[in-house]
């Protein structure tokens, strides 16, 4: 696409000016300006073309093999997918030992890129587009090639060749490789009068792409021609055909007239809110029925990929209307940006607030939700940015303007059904779908379905997932906040040891305290709790209520408190049944109601539904008496319900004495009361979100496919089609992340709580004062301070963090083993203590615990900054910066920090002034409640990874390639390294 145009231009050695070029067009016209001799004469060729991401196009390029072999059999052309180097590699290797021209395309894959890159690199003529780099720079026809230059850099395109590209793209950096597809339709044509033998060789590596660009039997058929007529010498006695064109850009519905290509979003709108009927067995859709927009391939639209009918049926099914446009791959962000708008970028534009002001505002339709077919970055797609920069910032603003839905839902286009069903999504795929999309803030991925042979099939009832979600979304922003319900689920792991309502890093009670008051201003109905109703103090109240109504008299009764005793030794008005804060709700799910609504979901491994696996792992339901259940054996759901906001506590994984099990067991199978607890939710009681409470649940471990949920996965079956909004540390990416992907999170991060000192304290304590003692004279002190030493040592455990002698396993050492070493040792080793304690007490470690959307005070960014600052600054300094809130980096370096690192201090104001937007968590999550677009942002800890991680309520990502070496792994790497050559030229 306009990635293969950019690097092919770069490549071009020489090109005549404009004026040049038309001088000698001018004169001699195209002969005399293009100085070339065809190719000499062979008798017969051969071609080796490896599909990769379009590995569904095997079948077609096999057809096309099949009917030139028929037609002129002095060219053989021999297909492949990327497949086929791992399953065939023998075979490949072979045909690639005797080709005479090596064309792949969409390959990616390292293994499969340096695998290909050994072999092909001794075939003459070589054909590579929109591959990776490393593969790419394998092109070569004739004089034409895209190698690096000689000190490994990239070449760059020559002053001619920019002048001419700058006319397209619009002037900005994310638009260049949109620009150059223009490029492309007449790149050719230019090159035309442009004279020597590397611009006719561009132009046909040019050529040769459009037809592959355009697709389809005919169009690849006269690739093929072309390529031996005009680059291998061989006399085929064909023609190549006109280029069929169908255009870069546009939408397409099956069902549309004639397999018509409509090229404004408006157009096609008219046409399905007008004249198109519906399929069969589907309704036609009511004129306000929520617009969905879908970006499609477009080599997928012009191959007629049978997926997307299923799709867009099944999106249709479900009462979403589609709106499909087909891209090549890099233009998506200018789609978005340009083509699509939404109600809230409307009503900013109308208040005079214009984020985006390439908008086309004659062309543009409003959107519900944004799905992308693609995946990969939104901003350049499969080729990344022209100029390797980050271009998640861009997606950002865009997104952030729209402030809709961004998912990302695609069939596996180099993975098979049968390996993702088993092991997951796998390799590049994750890459695909997952890790770059997340880092513009894509949520709730759904993988469509994968390939079976050469095919791209879609599973149903992913299809359907898909639509369930966004219908989820969808209602959450065009509901009332009134009208809402939301399910907050805090924790109680550990059971029976006063855990309930606790998460890492979090202030639980104080949290909610927050986000009630923070749901009551946006409009929820809270019941009880409404109005003027104090908080203060009732998180407390709501954990206490949570954990009495796990009482085992009432979950065997399956009832509420029915009196104030009931509610426990000490009073509490939310179970109290005679006050009015009294908000208990307490239900009960027969075996009957569970079986019914398990009967419907049917595992795609070994088609057991998910009944049969309950029902293997805990005995029939009808039988079942066990964890959260009454004496008639139903399931007991509890919980308070204040107004439209349900707090419970998230089931128990398993049996008291063995709650991990089914984080590791991966057979295993949540009880009745964990699945019952779910359906409940968002089946009887109707939760339109789900909020869960800190770090970490276990819903998002449940048994299931790894990566790519399915209908065997359970975090997949019990989240449903409700959208979950998860609350989460943000120094724990790696965990937070799971939940993203498997539990379909959309994050929002949280800040963690200063960092303060570990210290020392007891037997530390006085272990340091008298090694202190002992470091004051060696000599004399020894005799007297070695037995007590050795007994504080003892008497604190640190035999073994700090071993008295390799030869004295820890088990044996004493007092007396002390006492009897020599001096030297016992000095060592003292040395040695002393060191080890220094390191304890200095240790840094979180202080305290956060609560949600309240930002540090002035003590407590002074502790971030001493701890992140690391004595960067003089003493004092960051209690000055915390304490200046109003002040920035120029006035405190004018005043008080007069002389001090001007960097360092701006660097610790940017820290402080980014701690400030803590309350920002709090909005976050009810952008996620108004079904909006929550920004994305890096995970991450201050210390470790810089103020990148700032500021927390950000829908976090775990991995950041952008990023990636960091500057300090750089240098560590350079250090390793320089050791690595010194130890060798030492040898």
């Amino acid at each position: 696409m306009a990635h293969a145009a950019a690097v092919a231009l770069r490549a071009l050695g020489a090109v005549a000016e404009p004026e040049a070029a038309a001088a000698a067009a001018s004169e001699g016209g195209e002969e005399d300006a293009i100085a070339a001799a065809r190719p000499a004469a062979r008798a017969a060729a051969t071609v080796v073309l490896v599909a990769g991401f379009e590995a569904y196009n095997k079948g077609l390029y096999t057809q096309v093999a099949a009917d030139l072999k028929e037609r002129c059999p002095a060219l053989e052309v021999l297909a492949f997918s990327d497949r086929d180097l791992s399953e065939r590699p023998a075979e490949v290797e072979a045909a690639l030992a005797r080709a005479d021209c090596f064309f792949s395309s969409l390959v990616f894959d390292f293994d499969e890129v340096e695998w290909l890159r050994e072999r092909a690199e001794r075939v003459p003529v070589r054909l590579v587009f929109e591959s990776a780099y490393e593969l790419m720079s394998l092109n070569r026809v004739g004089s034409f090639e895209m190698k690096p230059k000689a000190d490994g850099s990239k070449a760059g395109p020559p002053a001619p060749v920019k002048a001419i590209l700058s006319k397209f793209g619009g002037g900005r950096e994310e638009d260049k490789l949109a620009g150059y597809l223009s490029f492309l339709k007449i790149g050719p044509k230019l090159l035309r009068w442009v004279p020597g033998k590397k611009a006719r060789d561009l132009r046909n590596w040019l050529t040769a792409y459009a037809f592959w660009n355009q697709g389809g039997e005919r169009n690849v058929a006269s690739m093929l021609v072309y390529l031996a007529e005009e680059v291998l010498g061989v006399e085929t006695g064909l023609e190549p055909d006109e280029l069929v064109e169908t255009p870069a850009l546009g939408l397409w519905h099956p069902a549309a007239p004639r397999g018509k290509y409509f090229e404004r979003p408006r157009e096609y709108l008219r046409w399905h809110r007008e004249e198109y009927q519906g399929s069969p067995g589907t309704p036609k859709l009511p004129l306000d029925a929520p617009v969905v927009a879908v970006i499609l391939y477009r080599k997928h639209v012009i191959t007629k990929q049978g997926y997307i009918w299923q799709l867009l049926l099944g999106l249709e099914r479900k009462g979403l209307r589609p709106l499909p446009v087909f891209i090549n791959g890099v233009e998506a962000h200018t789609v978005v940006r340009d083509l699509l708008t939404t109600e809230h970028e409307q009503a900013q534009r109308a208040a005079g607030l214009v984020e985006l002001d390439s908008l086309k505002e004659r062309e543009c339709v409003a959107v519900d939700a944004i799905v992308s077919t693609v995946g990969f970055p939104l901003v350049g797609g499969p080729a990344g940015s022209l100029e390797g920069a980050r271009q998640i910032e861009v997606a950002s603003a865009i997104l952030k303007a729209k402030n809709v839905p961004y998912v990302v839902a695609a069939p596996l286009l180099i993975q098979d059904v049968l390996s993702w069903t088993r092991s997951g999504v796998a390799g590049l795929q994750q890459v695909v779908l997952y890790a770059l999309p997340e880092l513009d803030g894509a949520v709730d991925t759904v993988p469509l379905g994968a390939l079976s042979g050469d095919k791209i099939v879609l599973l149903q009832e992913r299809v359907d997932k898909l639509a369930d979600r966004l219908n989820g979304w969808i209602g959450l922003a065009q509901k009332p906040a009134a009208a809402k319900k939301v399910a907050i689920m805090v924790y109680g792991f550990p059971p029976g040891v006063g855990a309930t309502g606790t998460a890492a890093l979090l202030n639980v009670p104080k949290s909610l305290e927050r986000a009630l008051e923070a749901l009551r201003a946006e409009g929820f109905d809270l019941g009880p709790l409404g109005g003027d109703v104090e908080l203060e103090g009732k998180g407390e109240l709501i954990v206490g209520a949570l954990e009495a109504l796990g009482d085992p008299r009432l979950v065997a009764e399956g009832r509420a408190p029915r009196t104030a005793a009931e509610a426990g030794a000490t009073p509490n008005p939310l179970l109290d049944p005679t006050s009015e804060l009294c908000c208990a709700r307490v239900d009960t799910v027969p075996a009957p109601q569970l079986r019914e609504w398990l009967e419907g979901g049917v595992g795609l491994r070994d088609a057991r539904s998910l009944l049969d696996r309950v029902e293997t792992q805990w005995g029939p339901l009808e039988r079942y008496r066990g964890i959260m259940t009454d004496n008639q054996g139903s399931a007991v759901v509890g919980g308070l319900q204040i107004g439209s906001v349900f707090i419970g506590v998230q089931p128990l994984l398993g049996v008291e004495g063995d709650p991990m099990r089914l984080l590791f067991e991966r057979d295993l199978t949540p009880h009745p009361q964990y699945v019952a607890y779910y359906n409940w939710l968002e089946h009887v009681w109707g939760a339109d979100a789900y909020v869960h409470f800190g770090m970490h649940g276990t819903a998002e471990w449940l048994p299931g496919s790894p990566l790519g949920n399915t209908a065997d996965s359970w975090s997949d079956a019990l989240m449903g089609g409700v959208p979950n909004v998860y609350v989460y540390a943000a120094n724990n990416p790696s965990e937070s992340i799971v939940a993203k992907r498997r539990g379909y999170g959309t994050i929002v991060s949280h800040n963690v709580p200063p960092y303060g000192r570990a210290g020392l304290y007891k037997q530390l304590n006085t272990l340091r004062d008298l090694l202190s003692e002992y470091r004051e004279d060696p000599v004399k002190n020894d005799e007297g301070l070695r037995g007590p030493i050795a007994e504080t040592a003892l008497s604190a455990g640190l035999e073994r963090d700090c071993p008295f002698d390799e030869g004295i396993p820890d088990a044996e050492f004493s007092s007396e083993v002390a006492e009897a070493a020599d001096a030297d040792t016992f000095g060592q080793w003292a040395s040695r203590m002393w060191t080890y304690l220094q390191v304890v007490e200095t240790r840094l470690f979180s202080e305290g615990l956060h609560t949600l959307g309240v930002a540090p005070g002035a003590e407590q960014v002074e502790q971030y900054l001493e701890a992140y600052m690391d004595g960067r600054l003089p003493a004092g300094s960051a209690a000055s910066i915390a304490h200046s809130a109003s002040l920035g980096a120029e006035e405190l370096l004018e005043g008080e920090l007069q002389g001090a690192d001007a960097h360092a201090v701006g660097e610790a104001v940017a820290v402080r002034d980014l701690l400030r937007e803590t309350p920002g968590e709090l909005e976050a999550v009810l952008k996620a409640l108004r079904g909006e677009y929550v920004p994305s942002g890096p995970g991450g800890d201050l210390l470790r990874d810089g103020p990148g991680v700032l500021p927390t309520g950000r829908n976090i990502f775990a991995l950041d390639p952008y990023r990636m070496p960091s500057p300090a792994a750089t240098k560590r790497g350079e250090k390793i390294a320089a050791q690595v050559l010194e130890q060798e030229l030492a040898a």
